[in-house]
């Protein structure tokens, strides 16, 4: 029988090896050379050090937690060990360029030329401040979205692109959430529906860092092949669909109750039914002409 074996270190000291300017250095000279390792002579060289002893002991510190020992070969020098990024090296450079956190970010309202989905006014906004992307109607309290987003994107875009960025960046979070994993830590999710009359939600919670997000109850169905299949069939592209456009109070109906909620979407004379469970697992869809 296969075991499982996961060994912790204390994240103190993991992160104390990234304080260090040369460090840091020698993970983004790995990240900027993409799938192929570097030889040692070619990262020293990358990163600009001189003293070949120091680089040795700063990259000795590395190796283990953020890069690991490849094969490599250097035809200048005939060096056959080369380096290259841990996962954990992946991400630590990813967040850096993300400004996760080394960057502030700021967006004052950006108004998207849309109605809102629940009452119809066209005053559905984009803002940005403290890592939260908002997206929000200005005349009802009904379609609201809020959601970390990472600050360093921001000056990727132009200031009218950033709704549909920040709408697109929710779909992929949603997509890892219905899946069943923690967009902050990738620890598995409970899901817990919360009947509350018309508008019943999911809670999706991870025990493992204590993130919460909140979602209509139709999420799964929209998730599930059924729900992907049955949007494109109409001409809805749910990856390109502002979410705005995509459920509206005219062709969504969701009824709960303490096992679970009914969700039905219609579209051009057709409807889909699925049943959501209690934790936010499809168990039963249905489509059929209205």
């Amino acid at each position: 029988m296969s075991t499982i074996s996961v060994e912790r270190r204390p994240p103190e000291e993991v992160f104390a090896l990234l304080g260090n300017e040369l460090r840091v250095e020698v993970l983004r000279a790995l990240a900027d050379a993409g799938e192929e390792p570097l030889s040692f002579s070619a990262l020293r060289a990358a990163v600009g050090e001189r003293d070949s002893g120091k680089f040795n002991y700063h990259l000795g510190k590395l190796v283990g937690t953020f890069v690991r020992h490849v094969e490599a070969d250097d035809e200048d020098d005939g060096d056959t060990e080369g380096y290259e990024l841990t996962l954990a090296g992946q991400q630590v450079v990813g967040a850096l360029v993300a400004g996760t956190y080394t960057a502030d970010g700021h967006l004052d309202a950006v108004a998207v030329d849309d109605p809102c989905p629940a009452c119809g006014a066209r005053a559905i906004h984009a803002a940005f401040d403290d890592d939260v992307a908002t997206l929000s109607c200005h005349e009802c309290d009904e379609w609201y979205n809020s959601f970390g987003f990472p600050p360093g994107t921001l000056d990727q875009y132009e200031p009218e692109e950033l709704p549909a960025a920040f709408d697109r960046w929710m779909y992929a979070l949603f997509q890892r959430i219905t899946a069943g994993f923690c967009w902050t830590c990738a620890g598995r999710l409970t899901g817990e529906l919360k009947p509350e009359g018309d508008h019943p939600t999911l809670a999706w919670s991870c025990d493992r860092c204590g993130s919460v997000a909140r979602s209509s109850a139709a999420t799964p169905l929209l998730f599930h092949p059924a729900g992907q299949g049955f949007l494109y069939d109409h001409g809805v592209d749910p990856n390109t669909t502002p979410s705005w456009r995509l459920l509206t109070m005219d062709n969504l109906d969701q009824d709960a109750d303490g096992t679970g909620a009914d969700v039905t979407l219609r579209l051009d004379g057709e409807e889909l039914r699925g049943r959501v469970d209690a934790t936010g697992k499809v168990v039963s869809v249905e489509r059929s002409d209205r």
